[in-house]
């Protein structure tokens, strides 16, 4: 199989226009926002995004030289779909027509027969060298002989976030009620895309449910990212916004603020030693959350259900500031600081932080389990009063 599809587009040249527009969108974040659409690589990648049949597809592209034949997989899945879209589409209209009762005998094995295709729509298909997708994809990954890789459209999950009492519902968009925004994990300043992939990762694992972003953290749909999260990003609903339009949110939502912090000196004094286990309701168990900040209104058996978790960078912690927050996001997140429970991953002393990404992931396993055991009525909370 070594011509191609009359379908594809063949390009060769540096300057084309697609090319110099497809990576723009790998590099500038503005062009992403411009068009909504960001580039992945791999077909396993592809093939996951097709299967959840809610991401349009506009371009698929493959690495293809005329003088490297024949044309290998990944690429030749690509190839393969696309002719045998071409011919059943030219059989259609020699076949049309046909009477009804041979199409129906057909149908059955027709439809058992693409079960076991890879089946590829887009709205066009390319060809280059191998030269031209290493320049549309960087050099971040290493591109192969025969590689694959698409533009594809970025979900719109905005009205998930809506502080409105009916929330519209449109066609194609994942079917997530904004009422069911039950653990919702705020990334501030997080500015690495290595970590937040992983993150991105760790949170669809572990069924968190949406993301909120304080301005300075980096784009979730950053190439790194991107690929840092095998593209689990398109499929973690986020809103970037400040800390004013947060405390609305989580207010209406009725959200108990969690913020992940350092266990503080005066609880860490309280660290049990491995034969000091005889008065634990004092001391420090550093194999437990450690919690404080509670407040007298929240029973002190179970967690809520219903919880935003802030995870800030260990370069500057939740309480720094930036530049590019007003004086009312300022005011807004002192007041929610003021009112959030703080919890706490008891580490060694002779480590000084963990990774936010290790921290977030064990953060968000650890909640899971404390929540589930307080809907069974067997949670142990390790809280800590001031005044102890």
């Amino acid at each position: 199989m070594n011509n191609l599809p009359s379908r594809f587009l063949r390009i060769t040249a540096f300057r084309n226009t697609l090319v110099r527009r497809l990576e723009r969108l790998r590099t500038s974040k503005e062009a992403r926002q411009e068009e909504g659409h960001i580039l992945v690589q791999g077909v396993k990648t592809l093939e996951e995004l097709v299967s959840k049949g809610h991401h349009r597809i506009r371009t698929i592209g493959i690495t293809f030289d005329e003088h490297k034949l024949p044309i290998r997989a990944p690429a030749l899945d690509i190839v393969a779909s696309v002719r045998r879209q071409e011919i059943e589409e030219e059989g259609g209209n020699r076949s049309s027509s046909i009477a009804p009762r041979v199409a129906r005998v057909g149908k059955s094995r027709k439809s058992s027969r693409r079960k076991q295709e890879k089946i590829f729509q887009a709205d066009q298909f390319v060809a280059m060298p191998q030269s031209l997708t290493t320049k549309i994809l960087g050099t971040d990954s290493p591109t192969a002989e025969h590689e694959v890789w698409a533009e594809v459209a970025i979900p719109d999950y905005e009205h998930l976030f809506s502080i409105q009492e009916d929330t519209p519902k449109f066609k194609g968009e994942p079917t997530l009620p904004l009422t069911n925004i039950k653990k919702l994990l705020v990334l501030d300043q997080i500015l690495d895309p290595g970590n937040m992939g992983l993150i991105v990762r760790s949170a669809k694992a572990f069924s968190w449910d949406a993301a909120w972003h304080t301005p300075g953290t980096v784009d979730q749909y950053n190439n790194k990212v991107i690929r840092a999260s095998r593209a689990l990003c398109l499929d973690w609903p986020t809103k970037t916004a400040g800390w004013k339009e947060l405390e609305k949110f989580v207010e209406r939502k009725d959200l108990t603020l969690l913020v992940a912090d350092m266990v503080p000196g005066w609880i860490a004094e309280r660290a049990v030693s491995d034969t000091d286990w005889v008065d634990r309701k004092s001391k420090f168990n550093p194999y437990n959350l450690a919690w404080w900040n509670w407040p007298p209104s929240l029973p002190r058996t179970h967690v809520p259900e219903k919880i935003a978790l802030v995870m800030s960078s260990e370069h500057h912690g939740v309480k720094g500031k930036a530049a590019w927050f007003d004086k009312e996001d300022q005011d807004a997140k002192a007041r929610l600081l003021s009112k959030a429970i703080h919890v706490s991953i008891p580490m060694n002393p002779d480590v000084e932080s963990m990774n936010v990404a290790a921290a977030a992931t064990a953060m968000m396993w650890e909640l899971n389990r404390v929540i589930d055991e307080g809907k069974r009525g067997a949670s142990t909370l390790q809280i800590f009063d001031t005044s102890e």
